[in-house]
């Protein structure tokens, strides 16, 4: 083996070999921006955490809205369905009451 090829130094992007000091430094700083990059991350996770939230609480009320603007509708079109019962529980009831006054009146 070569002593150039045992000898391996990390290389500067102009391709000078830096020293133990400059290389330290220079991981110093990597870990300093990585750091700033993950609180920075952390703080976007937390506010798309929120926005999740109040799209969650938005899509539930307007869920709501739409299920009684759907009923005020069914009711609105279709009215006679909801007249029909109704007055035929007037007319059995009449028809109830026929039955039993005759009763009453043949005893």
């Amino acid at each position: 083996m070569n002593d150039d090829q045992k000898w391996e130094d990390p290389l500067e992007n102009d391709g000078l070999t830096l020293g133990p000091e400059e290389a330290l430094q220079r991981e110093i700083e990597k870990s300093k921006s990585l750091k700033v990059d993950r609180l920075r991350l952390k703080d976007e996770i937390e506010k798309l955490r929120a926005q999740k939230a109040e799209i969650k609480d938005k899509n539930s009320q307007l869920q709501e809205k739409i299920k009684a603007l759907s009923e005020q509708v069914t009711l609105s079109r279709y009215p006679e369905k909801y007249v029909r019962k109704k007055n035929m529980g007037i007319v059995v009831l009449v028809v109830i009451l026929m039955f039993l006054l005759i009763l009453f009146f043949l005893r």
